[in-house]
């Protein structure tokens, strides 16, 4: 299972029950496998603030301001962190042999993070699940996936 949003991308393995009775199955965290991608924000790229331009009005009167547009920037900004995921996720299946895997991730972004997958990648999930689980506990996520196990 991949558990994403846009700024962290995080890989749970799964692990059957043994043969002790004692053990249950659970989820596994590889040690230093999740990945922090802090997305870009607008102030990160643009240096200065948005600029103002005066409105039209009765001849010879300024109105309010209005504010420059921001061309669409926060979709770029959006786009490029869904890209760097994406290959990110396509990384981490490609590196276990593409298995079968589960996405979990945030309702907002998972048709587009889904869309953005390369081919290998998508032909091989097999369940996407929508939620921002990128900081719960272990326990928590077996609490709400293990149930039917």
């Amino acid at each position: 299972m991949i558990i994403a949003n846009l700024g962290r991308v995080r890989p749970v393995t799964f692990k059957e029950a043994g043969d002790d009775p004692r053990e249950k199955a659970h989820f596994h965290e590889i040690s230093d496998s999740t990945q922090e991608m802090n997305p870009e924000k607008i102030s990160d790229v643009v240096t200065d603030q948005q600029g103002k331009f005066p409105q039209s009005g009765p001849v010879g009167q300024m109105e309010a301001m209005s504010a420059g547009e921001n061309h669409n920037l926060e979709t770029e900004l959006e786009k490029q962190s869904l890209q760097r995921v994406a290959g990110t996720i396509s990384d981490m299946v490609a590196k276990e042999g593409y298995p079968a895997w589960t996405l979990v991730a945030p309702q907002m972004i998972l048709p587009r993070l889904v869309e953005t997958l390369p081919t290998k990648a998508l032909d091989c999930l097999s369940n996407k699940i929508s939620g921002d689980f990128t900081k719960t506990p272990l326990k928590d996520l077996e609490k709400r996936f293990l149930n039917g196990h």
